[in-house]
């Protein structure tokens, strides 16, 4: 193959894949924005083969509409399958959100012998990329020592690095607390 049909070639691929991606990119922003409204059977419509072809905040999203049954029948196993997917992609929101599934879950915690334990991890996991919501329960499990060893200086750090990332509880709490702990 010559050269220029060689970059033809590579120049209609590159935008056949750029319009693939604004098109799946275009799908995410009305689903959410169903999801948003409260529009949640359209979102869920919408969000399924975005999810079935590894879409992270597709999955995300689906994982938190079975847990609550926003949309969909709410599916615990569902729920957990689906961050699981989402949280092994990357996607930090679907991290903390499993950790929430184990600290308030009815079946997720069951799955796991300690479930403090895995949620604290969970929390970790997202925490580790600055995610506020997650800094701040991995905070309060080091204060509480719930699935980590009681650390009232550990526990402040994350609140506080929680707190640095705008989340209000987390302010209200170091503001509360300044002089105490490191």
């Amino acid at each position: 193959m010559p050269l220029s049909r060689f970059v033809a070639a590579l120049l209609f691929a590159s935008t056949f894949v750029s319009c693939g991606a604004r098109a799946a990119d275009a799908g995410i922003d009305a689903a959410l924005s169903a999801y948003e409204a409260g529009n949640y059977t359209t979102a869920a419509n919408l969000l399924k083969p975005l999810a079935d072809s590894g879409n992270a905040v597709a999955q995300h999203r689906l994982s938190v509409m079975h847990f609550y049954g926003r949309g969909v029948p709410e599916n615990e196993q569902t729920a957990l399958a689906m961050a699981r997917k989402s949280a092994a992609a990357g996607n930090v929101d679907a991290m903390y959100f499993l950790g929430t599934m184990f600290v308030f879950g009815d079946e997720a915690p069951k799955l796991v012998d300690d479930p403090d334990r895995e949620a604290a991890k969970w929390f970790f996991e997202a925490a580790k990329d600055s995610h506020p919501d997650a800094e701040y329960g991995l905070g309060l499990m080091f204060l509480a020592g719930k699935g980590v060893v009681q650390d009232q200086n550990e526990a402040i750090k994350w609140i506080r690095r929680a707190a640095s990332h705008g989340h209000s509880g987390a302010q209200s709490f170091a503001a509360s607390h300044d002089g105490k702990g490191k």
